[in-house]
């Protein structure tokens, strides 16, 4: 084997490696819309080497709950932020108040992801028509 060869072979074992550890693609859970009466935005944002995916959604009755995966890019939750009349309060899964507050939050953020995804889908294949 040629050292080019060689070289390429470790070049791509090492390109591999990093792909498959380390941050997840949620792309495709990228979203700013309506779904139901509620409006729905989905953002990824980067910092450093912490991803953070944050969903915000804004109810009809003006509530506002952001929902973030912060620490660990698994789409575990551990915050949400509520606003209601223009008071905005955090709770984090780490703490006894906080706890079932995010426990409950994340099913209504398991509850909205495969939503997006219906949307997404539908949208491209009406688009194919």
């Amino acid at each position: 084997m040629t050292i080019k060869n060689t070289l390429t072979s470790i070049v791509v074992a090492g390109t591999l490696a990093l792909g498959t550890t380390g941050c997840k693609d949620y792309s495709s859970y990228k979203y700013n819309g309506l779904i139901g009466q509620d409006s729905v935005k989905f953002e990824i944002s980067y910092q450093d080497i912490v991803n953070t995916n944050t969903m915000t959604v804004k109810k009809p009755s003006g509530i506002i709950v952001s929902y973030i995966d912060k620490y660990h890019d698994d789409l575990k939750l551990e915050y949400v932020e509520i606003t209601k009349d223009g008071i905005k309060k955090g709770y984090s899964s780490h703490d006894a108040i906080g706890k079932p507050i995010v426990a409950e939050g994340q099913k209504q953020f398991d509850n909205y992801l495969p939503q997006i995804l219906e949307i997404k889908i539908n949208e491209g294949l009406n688009n194919l028509k």
